[in-house]
Protein backbone atom coordinates (compact mmCIF):
# COMPACT_ATOMS: atom_id res chain seq x y z
CA UNK A 1 0.00 0.00 0.00
CA UNK A 2 2.80 2.36 0.90
CA UNK A 3 4.57 1.59 -2.38
CA UNK A 4 1.40 2.28 -4.37
CA UNK A 5 0.97 5.55 -2.52
CA UNK A 6 4.53 6.63 -3.32
CA UNK A 7 4.05 5.65 -6.95
CA UNK A 8 0.87 7.71 -7.13
CA UNK A 9 2.62 10.70 -5.56
CA UNK A 10 5.51 10.45 -8.02
CA UNK A 11 3.22 10.27 -11.04
CA UNK A 12 1.14 13.14 -9.72
CA UNK A 13 4.26 15.26 -9.19
CA UNK A 14 5.37 14.75 -12.78
CA UNK A 15 1.89 15.54 -14.07
CA UNK A 16 1.72 18.75 -12.06
CA UNK A 17 5.22 19.79 -13.13
CA UNK A 18 4.34 19.09 -16.77
CA UNK A 19 1.25 21.21 -16.29
CA UNK A 20 2.91 24.19 -14.65
CA UNK A 21 5.94 24.59 -16.90
CA UNK A 22 3.96 25.17 -20.11
CA UNK A 23 1.39 27.17 -18.17
CA UNK A 24 4.02 29.66 -17.04
CA UNK A 25 5.54 29.81 -20.51
CA UNK A 26 2.08 30.33 -21.96
CA UNK A 27 1.48 33.16 -19.51
CA UNK A 28 4.64 34.94 -20.57
CA UNK A 29 4.03 34.45 -24.29
CA UNK A 30 0.59 35.97 -23.91
CA UNK A 31 1.88 38.85 -21.76
CA UNK A 32 0.18 37.69 -18.60
CA UNK A 33 3.73 37.84 -17.33
CA UNK A 34 5.67 40.83 -18.66
CA UNK A 35 7.90 39.56 -21.49
CA UNK A 36 11.61 40.16 -21.10
CA UNK A 37 11.40 40.79 -17.36
CA UNK A 38 13.23 37.57 -16.60
CA UNK A 39 14.27 36.44 -20.06
CA UNK A 40 17.74 35.34 -19.02
CA UNK A 41 16.56 33.22 -16.09
CA UNK A 42 13.27 32.12 -17.63
CA UNK A 43 13.99 28.39 -17.80
CA UNK A 44 15.42 28.03 -14.26
CA UNK A 45 12.59 30.10 -12.80
CA UNK A 46 9.95 28.04 -14.59
CA UNK A 47 11.47 24.78 -13.38
CA UNK A 48 11.87 25.95 -9.79
CA UNK A 49 8.38 27.46 -9.71
CA UNK A 50 6.89 24.30 -11.19
CA UNK A 51 8.67 22.16 -8.61
CA UNK A 52 7.65 24.35 -5.66
CA UNK A 53 4.03 24.55 -6.71
CA UNK A 54 3.94 20.83 -7.51
CA UNK A 55 5.22 19.98 -4.03
CA UNK A 56 2.70 22.38 -2.49
CA UNK A 57 -0.21 20.92 -4.41
CA UNK A 58 0.97 17.41 -3.63
CA UNK A 59 1.05 18.25 0.08
CA UNK A 60 -2.45 19.72 -0.04
CA UNK A 61 -3.81 16.74 -1.94
CA UNK A 62 -2.23 14.37 0.58
CA UNK A 63 -3.78 16.25 3.49
CA UNK A 64 -7.14 17.33 2.16
CA UNK A 65 -8.21 15.03 -0.68
CA UNK A 66 -9.67 11.59 0.08
CA UNK A 67 -7.78 8.69 -1.47
CA UNK A 68 -10.72 7.64 -3.61
CA UNK A 69 -10.93 11.09 -5.23
CA UNK A 70 -7.23 11.39 -6.06
CA UNK A 71 -7.48 9.61 -9.45
CA UNK A 72 -9.95 12.30 -10.52
CA UNK A 73 -7.33 14.94 -9.78
CA UNK A 74 -4.83 12.99 -11.84
CA UNK A 75 -7.18 12.99 -14.82
CA UNK A 76 -7.94 16.70 -14.42
CA UNK A 77 -4.26 17.62 -14.16
CA UNK A 78 -3.40 15.44 -17.14
CA UNK A 79 -6.10 17.07 -19.27
CA UNK A 80 -4.96 20.50 -18.17
CA UNK A 81 -1.34 19.67 -18.97
CA UNK A 82 -2.33 18.55 -22.47
CA UNK A 83 -4.28 21.79 -22.96
CA UNK A 84 -1.43 24.02 -21.83
CA UNK A 85 1.04 21.91 -23.76
CA UNK A 86 -0.99 22.55 -26.90
CA UNK A 87 -1.16 26.26 -26.11
CA UNK A 88 2.58 26.36 -25.61
CA UNK A 89 3.14 24.60 -28.92
CA UNK A 90 0.88 27.01 -30.79
CA UNK A 91 2.51 30.02 -29.11
CA UNK A 92 5.90 28.74 -30.30
CA UNK A 93 4.70 27.90 -33.80
CA UNK A 94 2.73 31.12 -34.34
CA UNK A 95 5.86 33.28 -34.95
CA UNK A 96 7.30 30.57 -37.21
CA UNK A 97 4.16 30.41 -39.34
CA UNK A 98 3.91 34.21 -39.31
CA UNK A 99 7.43 34.54 -40.71
CA UNK A 100 6.85 31.91 -43.40
CA UNK A 101 3.74 33.71 -44.64
CA UNK A 102 5.39 37.10 -44.28
CA UNK A 103 8.41 36.16 -46.40
CA UNK A 104 6.23 34.62 -49.10
CA UNK A 105 4.05 37.72 -49.31
CA UNK A 106 6.93 40.19 -49.15
CA UNK A 107 8.66 38.47 -52.07
CA UNK A 108 5.64 38.94 -54.31
CA UNK A 109 5.28 42.56 -53.23
CA UNK A 110 8.97 43.19 -53.89
CA UNK A 111 8.69 41.65 -57.36
CA UNK A 112 5.99 44.20 -58.19
CA UNK A 113 8.08 47.04 -56.76
CA UNK A 114 11.05 45.96 -58.88
CA UNK A 115 8.87 45.93 -62.00
CA UNK A 116 7.64 49.45 -61.19
CA UNK A 117 11.21 50.60 -60.59
CA UNK A 118 12.40 49.17 -63.92
CA UNK A 119 9.52 50.84 -65.72
CA UNK A 120 10.15 54.18 -64.01
CA UNK A 121 13.86 54.06 -64.85
CA UNK A 122 12.97 53.35 -68.48
CA UNK A 123 10.56 56.29 -68.42
CA UNK A 124 13.31 58.55 -67.10
CA UNK A 125 15.79 57.30 -69.71
CA UNK A 126 13.42 58.12 -72.56
CA UNK A 127 11.67 61.25 -71.26
CA UNK A 128 14.06 62.62 -68.64
CA UNK A 129 11.52 62.36 -65.81
CA UNK A 130 9.46 59.81 -63.88
CA UNK A 131 5.82 58.99 -64.61
CA UNK A 132 3.48 60.61 -62.06
CA UNK A 133 0.75 57.94 -62.28
CA UNK A 134 0.45 54.24 -62.95
CA UNK A 135 -1.83 54.86 -65.93
CA UNK A 136 0.76 57.08 -67.60
CA UNK A 137 3.45 54.52 -66.80
CA UNK A 138 1.46 51.69 -68.42
CA UNK A 139 0.78 53.85 -71.48
CA UNK A 140 4.48 54.57 -71.74
CA UNK A 141 5.36 50.86 -71.55
CA UNK A 142 2.91 50.02 -74.33
CA UNK A 143 3.84 52.83 -76.71
CA UNK A 144 7.39 54.04 -76.04
CA UNK A 145 10.59 52.74 -77.63
CA UNK A 146 14.22 52.61 -76.59
CA UNK A 147 16.78 53.95 -79.03
CA UNK A 148 19.37 51.30 -79.86
CA UNK A 149 22.64 53.18 -80.09
CA UNK A 150 26.25 52.42 -80.82
CA UNK A 151 29.09 54.43 -79.33
CA UNK A 152 32.47 54.48 -81.05
CA UNK A 153 35.63 56.46 -80.64
CA UNK A 154 36.96 58.50 -83.52
CA UNK A 155 39.55 61.16 -84.20
CA UNK A 156 40.46 63.79 -86.74
CA UNK A 157 43.05 66.49 -87.26
CA UNK A 158 42.36 70.18 -86.97
CA UNK A 159 44.64 73.09 -87.81
CA UNK A 160 45.56 75.14 -84.75
CA UNK A 161 45.74 78.79 -85.77
CA UNK A 162 47.75 79.73 -82.70
CA UNK A 163 50.54 77.18 -83.03
CA UNK A 164 50.20 76.90 -86.81
CA UNK A 165 50.14 73.09 -86.68
CA UNK A 166 47.64 70.26 -87.10
CA UNK A 167 46.34 68.82 -83.81
CA UNK A 168 44.63 65.49 -83.21
CA UNK A 169 41.08 65.71 -81.87
CA UNK A 170 39.38 62.71 -80.23
CA UNK A 171 35.59 62.42 -80.19
CA UNK A 172 32.87 59.88 -79.36
CA UNK A 173 30.38 59.26 -82.13
CA UNK A 174 26.92 57.96 -81.21
CA UNK A 175 24.98 56.22 -83.97
CA UNK A 176 21.29 55.32 -83.68
CA UNK A 177 20.88 51.82 -85.08
CA UNK A 178 17.17 51.44 -84.48
CA UNK A 179 14.44 51.32 -81.87
CA UNK A 180 13.09 48.62 -79.54
CA UNK A 181 9.70 48.73 -77.77
CA UNK A 182 10.03 49.29 -74.02
CA UNK A 183 7.53 46.50 -73.38
CA UNK A 184 9.64 43.94 -75.23
CA UNK A 185 12.82 45.09 -73.52
CA UNK A 186 11.45 44.96 -69.96
CA UNK A 187 8.66 42.38 -69.97
CA UNK A 188 9.15 40.27 -73.10
CA UNK A 189 5.84 38.46 -73.69
CA UNK A 190 4.47 39.04 -70.18
CA UNK A 191 1.65 41.48 -69.48
CA UNK A 192 2.25 41.65 -65.72
CA UNK A 193 2.99 45.37 -66.07
CA UNK A 194 -0.78 45.87 -66.25
CA UNK A 195 -1.24 44.58 -62.69
CA UNK A 196 2.06 45.61 -61.07
CA UNK A 197 0.32 48.58 -59.41
CA UNK A 198 -1.83 46.29 -57.26
CA UNK A 199 -0.62 45.11 -53.84
CA UNK A 200 -0.53 41.30 -53.58
CA UNK A 201 -2.45 39.79 -50.61
CA UNK A 202 -4.21 43.07 -49.78
CA UNK A 203 -7.72 42.77 -48.36
CA UNK A 204 -8.98 44.76 -51.34
CA UNK A 205 -7.66 43.20 -54.55
CA UNK A 206 -7.72 46.69 -56.13
CA UNK A 207 -5.48 48.17 -53.43
CA UNK A 208 -2.66 50.04 -55.18
CA UNK A 209 0.83 51.01 -54.13
CA UNK A 210 1.37 54.65 -53.18
CA UNK A 211 3.53 56.32 -55.84
CA UNK A 212 4.92 59.85 -55.66
CA UNK A 213 7.33 61.81 -57.84
CA UNK A 214 9.25 64.96 -57.04
CA UNK A 215 12.63 66.59 -57.63
CA UNK A 216 15.68 67.38 -55.51
CA UNK A 217 18.64 69.66 -56.03
CA UNK A 218 22.01 67.95 -56.32
CA UNK A 219 25.09 70.09 -57.00
CA UNK A 220 22.97 72.85 -58.55
CA UNK A 221 21.18 70.28 -60.71
CA UNK A 222 17.46 69.54 -60.33
CA UNK A 223 17.11 65.76 -60.40
CA UNK A 224 13.81 63.86 -60.62
CA UNK A 225 13.04 61.35 -57.86
CA UNK A 226 10.27 58.86 -57.14
CA UNK A 227 9.06 56.62 -54.33
CA UNK A 228 6.64 53.68 -54.35
CA UNK A 229 5.51 52.25 -51.01
CA UNK A 230 2.98 50.12 -49.16
CA UNK A 231 2.32 49.62 -45.45
CA UNK A 232 3.13 46.20 -44.03
CA UNK A 233 -0.28 46.03 -42.38
CA UNK A 234 -1.89 46.10 -45.83
CA UNK A 235 0.03 42.95 -46.80
CA UNK A 236 -0.29 41.14 -43.44
CA UNK A 237 -3.77 42.34 -42.49
CA UNK A 238 -5.13 38.86 -41.74
CA UNK A 239 -2.23 37.62 -39.59
CA UNK A 240 -1.66 37.75 -35.82
CA UNK A 241 -2.14 41.35 -34.65
CA UNK A 242 0.50 41.23 -31.88
CA UNK A 243 3.12 39.81 -34.24
CA UNK A 244 2.16 42.44 -36.82
CA UNK A 245 2.79 45.20 -34.27
CA UNK A 246 6.24 43.75 -33.63
CA UNK A 247 6.89 43.46 -37.37
CA UNK A 248 6.14 47.15 -37.92
CA UNK A 249 8.77 48.11 -35.31
CA UNK A 250 11.46 45.66 -36.40
CA UNK A 251 15.03 46.87 -36.98
CA UNK A 252 17.43 44.27 -38.36
CA UNK A 253 19.91 43.86 -41.19
CA UNK A 254 18.13 40.65 -42.19
CA UNK A 255 14.62 42.12 -42.15
CA UNK A 256 12.67 44.99 -43.70
CA UNK A 257 12.85 47.82 -41.19
CA UNK A 258 9.92 49.99 -40.25
CA UNK A 259 6.20 49.91 -41.04
CA UNK A 260 6.51 50.15 -44.85
CA UNK A 261 8.10 48.42 -47.83
CA UNK A 262 9.30 50.89 -50.44
CA UNK A 263 11.56 51.55 -53.39
CA UNK A 264 13.07 54.91 -54.29
CA UNK A 265 13.24 58.09 -52.23
CA UNK A 266 11.84 61.61 -52.30
CA UNK A 267 14.78 62.98 -50.28
CA UNK A 268 17.68 61.85 -52.45
CA UNK A 269 18.45 60.36 -55.85
CA UNK A 270 17.96 56.64 -55.28
CA UNK A 271 16.08 53.74 -56.80
CA UNK A 272 17.00 51.25 -54.06
CA UNK A 273 14.49 49.28 -52.03
CA UNK A 274 14.51 48.93 -48.24
CA UNK A 275 14.56 45.13 -48.31
CA UNK A 276 17.66 42.99 -47.57
CA UNK A 277 19.42 40.94 -50.22
CA UNK A 278 17.87 37.73 -48.85
CA UNK A 279 14.67 38.71 -50.65
CA UNK A 280 16.58 38.80 -53.94
CA UNK A 281 17.79 35.18 -53.64
CA UNK A 282 15.81 32.63 -55.59
CA UNK A 283 13.92 35.25 -57.58
CA UNK A 284 12.68 33.25 -60.53
CA UNK A 285 10.42 35.93 -61.90
CA UNK A 286 9.77 35.27 -65.55
CA UNK A 287 10.71 38.00 -67.92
Amino acid sequence: MKHAKQKFNLVLSFVIAFLLAPALAFAQDNKVVEPGSFETLKTPIILVAALVVAIGLLFLIEKLVPRKVRPIFSVVFLAASVFFGYKTYTSIMAPVEFKQKKVKRYKEVINNLKDIRDAQNAHKTVTGKYAPTFDSLVTFIEKAKFAIIERRDSSYTEFDKVYKIDKLKEVVIIDTLGFEPVKDSLFKKSDRYKTMKYVPFAKDDKQMFTMKVDSVEVNNYIAPVFKVSVAKEVILHDLDKDLLKQEKKIVSVDEIDGPDIFVGSLDKVSDSGNWPTSYEIGDNKKK
